[in-house]
């Protein structure tokens, strides 16, 4: 049977490919193994301006506007006002950004791109442009298996607990996790509380059920995933790459959502123009390359600080952290860090 045709094939259907698929008008495709919004493997955390400015406000669950950073007995809280972040329902948020979708989206198994075919377990599709944001494995960029445990992955672990906050909170405690921090995220009704490890080490179940049980802390379900703490290639041959598949979650913090949503909104932008014959397919490549591009160094400045915040004397990070919440510096890099990935909204036809 010959592959259905489309202009593009959009592969993954979470924060990277929802980004991609908004932008695009036309005969395209939105694959994922997953219903929409189904499996959440983040904390879903963001700048409140993010929803706000897709259109998906609804799916807000806190807003905070103070982070907690502790390290053992030290406490240095940063004020988060100028740019509040937000906690969100994951399914509400990404079932707002799809009806927003052209696409057809397809439930399926994305198996492997094999003679300009996308090949699933639903059948093959074929089109003119493919955008691989599939998550950290980049099921079509990369050639062959991914390894984690490399150093380029972080992994985390996180649990739904009814402990209630009014602040987000970042533990450094190298007695809990060693090579990373935890986290608590208040999400309206209870916080999501995890930890992550900068060198990739997966088995955090134990250290993290010792954490609650020191804290008295009854878990509920649950979830975790490698993300990756460098950029990657934006492109493969002639496939775009958007989100992890790319390598664009933010290293230090492990801020994925704005990453992907910034990159995959400019990169449907360019599809688009393909699509409609403004671009031609090469020249689109080479513009998204650039765009990332301009991003390399802020990548590399957080990866320093990820390194440190692994190998420095806790003495020295706690006088950093407490060095960067005190004028002049906080006023300077909060919210430059916090508006990274603001852009006008495109309109999106009724």
């Amino acid at each position: 049977m010959p592959a259905s045709e489309y202009a593009a094939i959009v592969v993954g259907a979470s924060f990277a490919g929802l980004a991609v698929a908004r932008q695009l008008r036309g005969q395209t495709l939105l694959l994922d193994r997953n219903d929409v919004g189904a499996v959440q493997t983040s904390a879903c955390g963001t700048p409140l301006w993010v929803p706000e400015m897709l259109g998906v406000a609804s799916s807000v669950l806190q807003v905070h506007e103070r982070l907690t950073v502790r390290m053992g007995t030290h406490t240095v809280t940063y004020d988060l006002s100028d740019v509040p972040f937000c906690t969100f329902d994951y399914r509400v948020f990404c079932q707002g950004l799809l009806d927003q979708c052209e696409a057809r989206f397809v439930k399926t198994t994305v198996i492997e791109l094999k003679d300009g075919e996308v090949v699933t377990s639903a059948g093959s599709f074929r089109a003119p442009v493919v955008i691989d944001c599939s998550g950290w494995r980049g099921v079509l960029v990369n050639d062959t298996r991914v390894k984690p445990n490399v150093g380029a992955y972080t992994f985390g672990l996180e649990a739904h607990t009814p402990v209630g906050d009014d602040k987000l909170t970042f533990f450094l405690d190298r007695s809990v996790i060693p090579g990373g921090l935890g986290w608590i995220f208040p999400v309206g009704q209870g916080s999501l509380i995890g930890l992550g490890s900068y060198t990739g080490h997966s088995k955090l179940r134990p250290a993290l059920d010792r954490y609650f049980e020191h804290q008295g802390i009854h878990a509920g379900a649950y979830h975790g995933t490698y993300f990756p703490n460098r950029l990657g290639r934006p492109t493969a041959g002639r496939l775009f790459a958007v989100g992890d598949a790319a390598g664009q979650c933010l290293p230090l913090t492990a801020e994925g959502i704005r990453p992907a949503i910034y990159f995959g909104g400019e990169c449907g932008k360019i599809v688009q123009r393909i699509i409609t014959g403004g671009l031609t397919l090469e020249a689109g490549l080479a513009r998204y390359q650039a765009i990332v591009r301009r991003y390399r160094r802020a990548y590399r400045m957080l990866r320093w600080v990820q390194w440190a915040t692994v190998h420095a004397p806790p003495t020295w990070l706690a006088a950093l952290t407490e060095l960067a919440a005190r004028r002049p510096l906080h006023p300077r890099w909060w919210p430059r860090y916090g508006r990274f990935g603001r852009v006008e909204p495109a309109a999106v036809p009724a």
